[in-house]
């Protein structure tokens, strides 16, 4: 029998273990003390560690893992649509689009801004984005400001456009786009860096309604068993709300911040003071090589299917290269947005360039690599970031898209572990509004969109690959490996429950199983 002093703090017994580790043993039993985990093994072995206080949950058979890591989310933004933003994203036409638009019109007071997210147009039978008649239609007493799902394009009504002083006039920001009808007049939407001609007009938030909104998002991620993320790129004002949140212990889950280094409208901003604590770390520095592939302003190669473009980059490469290559110097690790094999070659040329150093640089979504890409990124050791729930969620778009030749290699994330590279799967949520790392582990696996199309099937991985890349992956990706991401004595406890047997799931009943306890630092933070 252990010494008193070995007792733990809680023992979870009669469970289906994944830990994450590359052997496999069959155990049903973890314990915890203090924050970290003190054992795994089976039941028998572990009550031995129990003592006069000790908690024993009984998993009756649920599956216990390391909690989930998602890479890549917009925290802010999830708790902004959670709080106060309208909420677009299963507006199934124009017209609903526009009802919705009058509705919360309604709701506010007199001169303030109406912001919504999440439109595609691709889900609408009119075939089109709103445009700036369209919101005038409904609304036209106050600034309308839609985004699109994918975050690169937003539809203004003509008292957002007047009130950002954009005009005919208005020349086209270098790194964005300013669509205008066949008179030369702006038709009201905006993408990539011209979107801050009107965003950066807008009233930004208050610290309470960012506290609010960060707190929101967090929580929702830890009902999805969520107890590690990272938040893709924010402003200075952002970072130190985070850092303020840290200070007073406020907040409920892990994170790691990325620092943007261009902000619209305020342009390069300096490198802001690494942050590491056990609940939050700045030590990311964030670009935006091109756009979405959903909205047709990734930078590829060859022709959209649907238009007479090849999307566009945002940064002149001699410029990343200065900016990068500073934050590398110092350090920092440097996660790049590029999804089009245009932009994918300007940000590995520019990675080659800075050489490795003491942190592992990383490709954000990694939309449409090649295999001599995919080499290139092995050799550097670059972390590739995708998001397979984009299969699901946005397939259509992308059939309807992307040329033939390069809808095959789709968030290749088979290419991507064969060739060598560290994967983090991730949501972007919430670009999507399933941000479940199980529907993106089915996503995954089986590379079917919501129509039933399958897209690029050849780049489909298994379940086990799939939890590697939302737990350990994630963990690499933050720089957390030794923390987080594995159930391995002296881990953090950071732990989900399942209900039912994963393992023993068939891919296509993976998002059955529902999220019934959320551990952070062995604490229970959350329990259906």
């Amino acid at each position: 029998m252990p010494h008193r002093s070995s007792a733990s703090d809680t023992i979870f017994v009669n469970g289906v273990l994944w830990t994450g580790a590359h052997e496999r043993h069959g155990h049903t039993a973890l314990a915890v003390r203090g924050d970290r985990i003190a054992a795994v093994g089976s039941d028998d072995d572990l009550l031995n560690l129990r003592g006069p206080g000790t908690r024993v949950v009984d998993l009756a058979g649920q599956t216990l893992l390391p909690g989930f890591v998602d890479a890549h989310a917009h925290i802010w933004k999830i708790g902004h649509l959670l709080t106060t933003l309208l909420d677009v994203r299963s507006a199934e036409s124009l017209v609903d689009l526009g009802a919705r638009v009058r509705e919360k019109s309604a709701a506010l007071p007199s001169g303030a801004w109406l912001y919504g997210r999440g439109y595609n147009e691709a889900r609408f039978p009119e075939g089109r984005a709103p445009a700036r008649h369209d919101l005038d239609a409904v609304v036209s007493d106050r600034p309308v400001v839609l985004m699109r799902t994918c975050a690169h394009i937003i539809a203004c009504n003509s008292r957002a456009l007047e009130a950002a002083g954009v005009t005919r006039d208005t020349p086209t920001p270098q790194g964005g786009e300013i669509e205008r009808d066949a008179g030369g007049e702006p038709t009201g939407v905006l993408s990539e860096r011209a979107m801050g001609l009107v965003l950066q007009r807008m009233p930004p938030p208050t610290a309470g309604e960012y506290d609010a909104m960060i707190t929101a998002a967090l929580r929702h991620q830890l009902s999805q068993g969520i107890t590690s993320t990272n938040d893709a790129g924010v402003g200075p004002e952002l970072l130190d709300t985070y850092r303020r949140l840290d200070d007073q212990s406020q907040l409920p889950a892990r994170v790691n911040v990325m620092a943007l280094r261009i902000v619209d409208g305020m342009g390069v901003v300096p490198l802001p003071a690494k942050h590491a604590t056990d609940r939050l770390r700045i030590d990311t520095v964030k670009f935006f090589a091109d756009g979405g592939l959903s909205g047709a302003t990734a930078a590829l190669s060859l022709p959209y299917r649907h238009a007479d473009t090849r999307g566009v980059l945002r940064m002149d490469e001699q410029e990343f290269l200065a900016l990068a290559r500073e934050a590398h110097d110092a350090g920092w690790r440097v996660a790049t947005h590029a999804i089009g094999d245009v932009a994918i070659d300007q940000v590995l040329r520019v990675y080659e360039a800075l050489g490795r150093g003491p942190m592992r640089h990383r490709i954000e979504h990694f939309g449409l690599p090649g295999a001599n890409q995919l080499a290139r990124a092995a050799r550097l050791g670059v972390i590739a970031v995708p998001q397979t729930i984009f299969v699901q969620a946005l397939g259509r778009n992308f059939r309807q898209y992307l040329p033939d030749a390069l809808l095959p290699r789709t968030y290749p994330v088979r290419a991507m572990l064969d060739a060598g590279v560290t994967v983090a799967l991730s949501s972007d949520a919430p670009v999507v509004e399933n941000d479940s790392p199980l529907a993106g582990m089915q996503a995954a696996i089986l590379r079917r969109d919501d129509e039933g199309h399958d897209i690029a099937p050849a780049e489909a991985i298994t379940l086990d690959e799939a939890m590697a890349a939302y737990t350990r992956g994630g963990a690499i990706a933050s720089g957390d490996e030794a923390s987080r991401g594995s159930l391995r004595e002296g881990m953090l406890a950071d732990l989900v429950v399942l209900a039912g047997n994963l393992l023993a799931t068939p891919p296509e009943a993976l998002t059955s199983l529902q999220v019934s306890e959320t551990w952070v630092g062995g604490q229970r933070v959350f329990a259906r």
